[in-house]
């Protein structure tokens, strides 16, 4: 975290607002009352009093619990810590004070939100925190958190605790007394998390604060600052207001071409650009010129603060595309790495983007490299070498890669990071089609090892991005600098593009959309390619791509760019885009970041999808070249708002997947009987039934994101009931090995990271059509693998994602582990685990039974009816023919259970056409055909044979795969329906850690049969405002001028809301 702003003018005098507060607590005096003090650890020791315990929370030692009954024994007034009576609580001896007429008051430290100072070391206070063993710290605190060097705690609730509250700031403004403060005036930054308010408020108290400014635009909107005014004001602490203007300085000359000369390097005719950026962008619309150098030396200079223990800030830089905004992040590392010998690590989406860049820099250094799956294990090791040596010193990485390595040593060795780079840093918001849940992690990680004291890393962050909104309700800046933890100097560049205009025709349709739309579409990419200009033409789905494409009069000039293509395609279109074979390029979204072509004439979308600022960063392929202008057209018919509609990110996870993770989490803190635990993505995929296999980790991800979200809006919480982190190894495998390989494995010592499984090597499955059942005998036992292990004792020496990657692709030097290729030893398992509780096998079968038959009754009545049909229609026939009794498993099943069927093979083959089809218009399902019947039987001779002793409570099965087998189908079913525990294990994607810091919040809303994801409904809010605009964007503005217009108060968060409300009064 940055350093923060404090001008100091004298120390205090007299009274001050530290000594009100310890007099008002020591004045706490009625018998047999326990004051338990919430949030002054930090000035325990100037706290005079009886104390239950002592004044430092138990961390390992045991208190004299007979010394605590002789205390309780006086009636006198006694002080405790919070921790203490999570201590007592924890132990069943909550009840204690009770028994001797005691009662609990809370005093609360309301000064804070959330986070309150600790006097434990920050750093020893955080090691036993992120423990993976449980500790006490884990059971007091909800989270901790480290601001220049003082650590900060997020306390746990007391449950099952009796207590009445008392906030400081009753106590404290009862006084009537001013204060005598002359400590000087506290800047608070503009933007700052909970941490950072906390630490202010340290600040205040420790400092005898006796004047704050802050931002005019923060005094009326941020509740924890006006609690502050609220309680200091009377106390004479004065709150003064400042107005935000961007920063504008001169450099001095020589520093200016030192900058220059790396430029040059490039090109000696290369000079820095001004930049239009927004003087405050709170406000208004006014522009000033912020000159590239600028950007690049508050880059350097915070950089160089950092390493020299100042007070630091991040940088944040939004400038249109075309702007040059990796010069404002490369001079500075090339910069740093010469004079400083610092590394820089450039975090960067896309395998390509990592690849241009390192290409497009050697012109001004060699110092630069890339990590990705482009490269060898052997060129990668190379690499490595390269950046611990130094011979390499600017870093480019995906977030995926720097996430993998929880000891940065193993990338960097002994090097000291200098600068971290966020590009298109605009994938951390989550409202976008571009959201990617790993970098959103990726904040975590990076405040984490820059607040390390064993490793020292000082450093500011600096993000870049085309695209992200500056307020509003898409608040993609705000949510970028929460994310990353920054506390930035920012620069917000102008979102108007004066050399892009529109061409927006409007359509009606006559009689059949899809066909109309197609040919229309059609007819104006065949009008422009006729004209020779390049132009990029954007379709919601790769099937747009082939429908244009046989349309298009001159195909020999059209290429075709989509994810779903190999690199070998996509590089053939890239290539002869630049170079004039082919003037048109029909693409998927996947046609975007990285993509450096600056002569494109025309943008087409097909229909546009996503938000207004997902469409300002498409359009923005146009016209890069300096003097040239593009233009943004379509042909813009009402109904292709059903391609706007689709869901992506956050907004495709529904509340039953929230409420059904959390429950799956608290049935594992259950089971485990501990807080700390892994679980594995594959656990969950009953979740996400309607996801491929590797989509599930992703899925999970964003759930996991939008709990955290739902626990920091709700108002009533201080504290995290849940923390989790995403691991980025997977430290198991399971594994078939054949018996004849068994003695080269124990010759060779890696049989003792393999553990034997007590799985039976005879499997069952049903033959052709139902038929006789089909035995099959494997050559070998199934085995679990310990890869942590067998890396940290035989590997260490290269990261574990290139060892992952040796041992499967036979490519670890001194051993074939004969993984893949023709004569392989060891083969891949699936691992299935069923426990059904008290329940016996042959009851479960019946259940299963009789649900699969209750399905096909209310399919046959779907089909025979003929009519589109809801997720909530199909929750509500299941309840009434009682498939099951909960609504919230209703609710699961009703969503996940068509897709987990469509999924079943017939004949071990998908010949035969899906049972249902959905309309993503209207969110509705229709039944095709009776394939289903087929598909259940298949699931009853499953269900039969993994259960086939009807005795048997438990049982363990295997498969070779992990996408469409049935068994694993029955154990997600059974998952769906909560009539067992099936734990899938595959090893094949990484592990989640978690601490469930407070169970009962979690099981309360578990328990809530109304409960609804807050986060889910914003996000479904922010949504249908999306559309709201798009629709608003295309059908009412008519001119560029009002178009820019309305995109720049978009971006700035400036919108009337009154604008849609009187669209919508005049529809």
């Amino acid at each position: 975290m940055s350093e923060l702003q404090f001008n100091s003018n004298s120390s205090a005098t007299s009274r001050t607002l530290k000594d009100l507060i310890i007099d008002s607590i020591a004045q706490l005096s009625e018998d047999r009352t326990i004051y338990v003090l919430k949030g002054f650890n930090y000035w325990l020791n100037k706290i005079d009093g009886n104390f239950l315990f002592e004044k430092t929370p138990i961390m390992n030692n045991q208190p004299d619990i007979a010394s605590i009954a002789q205390k309780l024994q006086t009636g006198m007034s006694l002080f405790a810590l919070h921790e203490d009576i999570t201590w007592l609580n924890d132990r069943s001896l909550g009840g204690l004070p009770a028994t001797q007429g005691y009662k609990l008051v809370v005093v609360e430290n309301d000064l804070f939100y959330v986070y309150y100072p600790h006097d434990v070391y920050s750093y020893e206070l955080q090691e036993l925190f992120e423990e993976g063993t449980d500790t006490i710290p884990q059971r007091y605190y909800g989270n901790v958190a480290e601001v220049g060097g003082v650590a900060y705690v997020a306390y746990n609730d007391l449950p099952n605790v009796q207590f009445s509250g008392m906030k400081l700031s009753e106590l404290i403004n009862g006084s009537a007394k001013v204060l005598n403060v002359s400590g000087g005036c506290l800047e608070v930054p503009e933007e700052y998390d909970a941490t950072v308010f906390s630490s202010l408020v340290t600040k205040i108290i420790t400092d005898d604060i006796n004047e704050i400014s802050i931002l005019s635009e923060k005094i009326n909107s941020d509740r924890n600052v006006q609690n502050l005014k609220r309680i200091l004001e009377p106390l004479g602490i004065r709150f003064v207001t400042r107005d935000y203007k961007v920063a504008q300085t001169e450099l001095d000359s020589e520093q200016r071409t030192e900058y220059r000369a790396i430029l040059q390097r490039k090109d000696s005719s290369y000079d820095f650009r001004d930049l239009k950026v927004y003087s405050d962008p709170y406000e208004g619309v006014e522009l000033a010129d912020v000159n590239q150098v600028q950007i690049i030396d508050d880059v350097v200079s915070n950089a160089v603060k950092a390493q020299n223990s100042e007070p630091f800030r991040d940088v944040f830089v939004t400038a249109p595309t075309g702007a040059g905004k990796s010069v404002m992040f490369q001079v500075p590392a090339i910069y740093l790495a010469e004079k400083h010998k610092l590394l820089t690590i450039v975090v960067s989406p896309l395998i390509g983007l990592m690849n241009d860049q390192v290409d497009n820099i050697k012109t001004m250094t060699n110092a630069a490299a890339t990590i990705n799956s482009d490269y060898t294990p052997v060129e990668k090791e190379n690499t490595l070498e390269r950046v611990k040596s130094g011979e390499v010193s600017i870093l480019y990485l995906s977030p995926e890669s720097l996430l993998s390595n929880s000891d940065i040593t193993s990338l960097i060795g002994d090097r000291k990071i200098g600068l971290v780079v966020v590009d298109e840093a605009h994938i951390v918001a989550t409202w976008g089609k571009s959201f990617r849940p790993d970098y959103w992690y990726l904040g975590e990680f990076i405040h984490r090892l820059r607040n390390d004291p064993k490793t020292e890393h000082r450093f500011p962050i600096a993000t870049f991005t085309a695209t992200a909104t500056f307020g509003g309700s898409d608040n993609m800046y705000q949510e970028i600098i929460e994310s990353l933890k920054m506390t930035p100097v920012k620069y917000i560049g102008n979102v108007k593009r004066g050399d892009i205009t529109f061409d927006v025709r409007k359509h009606a349709k006559d009689h059949a959309y899809k066909e109309e739309k197609l040919q229309t579409a059609a007819e104006s990419i065949n009008t422009l390619a006729k004209k020779g200009d390049k132009t990029l033409v954007y379709v919601p789905y790769t099937r747009h791509i082939a429908d244009l494409y046989a349309k298009m009069n001159d195909q020999a000039r059209v290429g075709k760019y989509a994810g779903n293509m190999t690199p070998g395609e996509k590089n053939e279109t890239l290539k002869s885009i630049k170079d004039d074979s082919k003037n048109v390029v029909l693409a998927t979204k996947a046609f975007g970041m990285g993509i450096d072509i600056d002569d494109i004439k025309n943008v087409y979308h097909f229909a546009p999808t996503g938000n207004v600022a997902d469409y300002v960063q498409e359009i923005g392929r146009a016209a890069r070249k300096p003097n040239m202008t593009g233009v943004a057209s379509t042909d813009f018919f009402k109904e292709d708002f059903r391609y706007i509609k689709q869901l992506h990110g956050m907004s495709s996870i529904k509340n039953y997947q929230v409420k059904a993770a959390l429950q799956k989490i608290y049935e594992l803190y259950v089971k485990y009987n501990k807080r700390n635990f892994l679980v594995s993505p594959d656990e969950f995929s009953y979740i996400f039934a309607n996801a491929q296999p590797n989509e599930i980790d992703a899925k999970l991800k964003t759930t996991l994101l939008i709990i955290k979200k739902d626990f920091e809006m709700d108002s009533t919480l201080n504290y995290v009931p849940l923390v989790f982190k995403p691991r980025s190894m997977f430290t198991v495998g399971y594994f078939m090995i054949n018996d004849d390989f068994i003695p080269e494995l124990q010759q060779h010592g890696y049989l003792r990271f393999f553990t034997k499984l007590d799985l039976p090597r005879i499997t069952e499955s049903p033959g052709p059509r139902g038929g006789a059942i089909v035995t099959t005998r494997s050559p070998g036992d199934t085995y679990r693998l310990d890869f942590k292990s067998m890396w940290e004792q035989k590997y260490r020496d290269v990261s574990f994602g290139m060892f992952k990657r040796g041992f499967y692709m036979g490519e670890l030097l001194g051993f074939d582990f004969r993984i893949s290729g023709d004569n392989r030893k060891i083969i891949n398992r699936v691992v299935i685990e069923v426990d059904s509780g008290n329940k016996f096998f042959g009851e479960l079968k019946r259940e299963l039974v009789a649900f699969f038959d209750i399905m096909k009754e209310i399919f046959d009545d779907l089909k025979q009816d003929g009519k589109h049909f809801s997720t909530d229609e199909l929750s509500r026939r299941i309840i009434d023919r009682r498939g099951v009794s909960k609504k919230h498993i209703a609710d699961m099943v009703a969503a996940s259970f068509m897709y987990l069927l469509a999924r079943v093979e017939e004949n071990n083959n998908f010949n035969f056409s899906n049972f249902f089809e959905y309309n993503s218009v209207t969110n509705k399902y229709v039944i095709k055909n009776t394939s289903y019947e087929r598909r259940l039987y298949a699931l009853k001779k499953i269900a039969n044979i993994m259960l086939a002793d009807d005795t048997k409570t438990k049982t363990v099965r295997y498969s070779t795969k992990m996408t469409d087998d049935k068994q694993i189908i029955v154990g997600q079913i059974m998952e769906l329906l909560e009539v067992a525990d099936c734990k899938i294990s595959s090893g094949s994607n990484p592990e989640f850690f978690v601490r469930v810091n407070n169970p009962y919040a979690i099981e309360r809303i578990i328990n809530n049969p109304t409960y609804m994801s807050q986060t889910v409904a914003l996000v479904g809010k922010k949504h249908r405002e999306s559309c709201e605009l798009m629709s608003y964007f295309f059908d009412s503005l008519h001119t560029d001028t009002e178009r820019w217009d309305f995109i720049e108060k978009y971006f700035l968060g400036q919108l009337d809301e009154n604008t849609l409300i009187s669209r919508e009064g005049q529809a």
